[in-house]
């Protein structure tokens, strides 16, 4: 016999089969720069849905939960017992003031007005990627590239990476620069054999690596 019941944040059961809506308390920081990753931590009260099964003695929780700040998916990077979602926004937001949205995995929600301001960020100049040699379809290598300009130095936002037409490269999102530069593992995978890679941030400044053989 398998019956629905519910899970606190503090991990205790619920009698109630209508689950309450997810509500956010707060969002901690409520303000990040356009240009800089900022880790962020929503404080929920979460009732999450469980499964028991009472022959095999055992109880399945479902544990999703997603973030949304604005239209943008953020990772759920963690969870913990007091409702605390941990996630980290990347710097693809143009300033301006974002809702936040908490999706459970029944699909219950709760949104947080404004729960996020983006304001103007400090900007590199531009980017340089150091040289790459020949690569091979699918296979994972390491890509560098550099702010470049005025604040290079300080940059700890991500870029946008692209290809050209018939080429694809993951992830396409890169992880944070530290002090200004970025070291990362990518994959291409191009029907042409010659490809350059593009990164591009949402302020408009650019770089564009050597053309280098995929093979």
């Amino acid at each position: 016999m398998r019956k629905l019941v519910t899970i606190a944040a503090l991990v205790l059961p619920l009698a109630c089969r209508d689950l309450p809506e997810p509500v956010i308390r707060s969002v901690s920081p409520s303000e990040m720069r356009a240009s800089e990753a900022t880790a962020l931590a929503v404080d929920a009260e979460l009732v999450l849905p469980a499964t028991v099964d009472y022959d095999k003695g055992s109880v399945e929780v479902d544990t999703q939960v997603s973030v949304r700040i604005g239209t943008l998916e953020v990772p759920t990077l963690a969870v913990s017992p007091e409702g605390v979602i941990s996630t980290r926004v990347p710097s693809l937001l143009a300033p301006g003031s974002y809702d936040v949205k908490v999706t459970l995995g029944d699909g219950r929600t709760t949104v947080r007005p404004g729960g996020l301001t983006v304001v103007e960020g400090e900007w590199p100049q531009g980017y340089s990627i150091d040289p790459i040699g020949p690569q091979k379809r699918l296979e994972p290598f390491t890509l560098t590239v550099r702010a470049t300009g005025a604040n290079a130095a300080a940059f700890r936002g991500n870029v946008r990476l692209e290809t050209g037409a018939g080429g694809t490269i993951g992830p396409r999102v890169s992880e944070p620069f530290v002090n200004g530069v970025l070291t990362q593992q990518v994959v291409v995978n191009s029907i042409q054999s010659d490809v350059v890679i593009h990164v591009t941030d949402i302020a408009g400044h650019e770089g564009l690596s050597n053309t280098f053989l995929v093979q």
